[in-house]
């Protein structure tokens, strides 16, 4: 017996149907770690569903793909070797970077730039949001690397990181009307707490290999403290990743969005004297 959709709106039922039912609920897959003043995951998933198409902590749907990022840096230190193992594997990922990082390690910037790697703003100096006042969030953190960014590497970005992965919805809907998109994450990797440990690598790539999902966004760092066990970690990821049928892709690609706002119109050129002025 057909169903009421289908008897009601034939073949739009039927898609309409398709569509309801490859629904994708967003959703964080790493749980949730106490007493760290993390953001709660309902939050985070609150906002995912709040505002689609502008929060995102996954790809929409279900192909096996899977994105690296990397907060914090540029890092003279950590980018660098970070840098040659993607470049060794044919990886690109997407860096969110602090406006205050990228003003200090310009050249650095650049070359993450240069390999072909998609940037993200992360704030300047990598606050809580949510102390925050919306000018102050705006005008002394997403506005201000902003101009970092045009001024460094010649373009603003459309893709904005919040740390702490924190942001209030007035925020959210600040950034959404400016055409920014906010990226959150489903895997955590904790690398941030694995950073000092003795088997640290093996820790960040089992939360990887536990986790992993299509269209998963992954959380690591290059910045914010030592990161030799990510480094190590992504070097070994990549390839288990790759047998396992995975290929990865940038933010921008995972979502469909372009990486960086289109640069504004040039200036019109002086209009040529006229006639009668050039003829005296």
């Amino acid at each position: 017996m057909a169903s009421p959709w289908i008897r009601r709106f034939g073949a739009i039922g039927l898609v309409l149907l398709a569509s309801l039912a490859y629904a994708k609920e967003p959703k964080i897959r790493t749980p949730f770690l106490e007493g760290w003043e993390q953001v709660s995951l309902e939050q985070m998933e609150r906002q995912a569903k709040a505002y689609p198409e502008v929060y995102w902590i996954e790809g929409p749907g279900e192909s096996k793909v899977v994105a690296f990022t990397f907060d914090d840096g540029p890092n003279p230190i950590n980018t660098p070797p970070l840098l040659k193992v993607l470049k060794k594997h044919g990886v690109h990922a997407t860096f969110f970077q602090l406006g205050m990082w990228v003003e200090k390690y310009p050249d650095l910037a650049r070359k993450v730039l240069a390999d072909g790697h998609v940037l993200g703003n992360h704030s300047y100096d990598h606050p809580y949001a949510g102390k925050l006042s919306n000018t102050v969030f705006w005008e002394d953190q997403v506005a201000k690397t902003q101009a970092v960014f045009q001024r460094v590497l010649g373009f603003t970005p459309t893709l904005y990181r919040p740390p702490y992965g924190e942001i209030t919805d007035s925020q959210v809907e600040l950034l959404r009307d400016k055409g920014i998109k906010v990226i959150s994450w489903s895997v955590d990797t904790r690398d941030w707490l694995s950073a000092r440990s003795m088997n640290g690598d093996a820790q960040i790539e089992g939360m990887v290999t536990q986790y992993v999902h299509p269209e998963a966004i992954v959380l690591m760092h290059d910045g914010g403290g030592p990161r030799d066990h990510t480094v190590e970690a992504v070097d070994r990821l990549i390839g288990n990743l790759k047998e396992q049928g995975y290929t990865f892709v940038t933010i921008d690609k995972l979502i469909g969005v372009a990486p960086q706002f289109a640069p504004p119109p040039a200036a019109p050129a002086p209009k040529a004297a006229s006639a009668a002025v050039a003829a005296k």
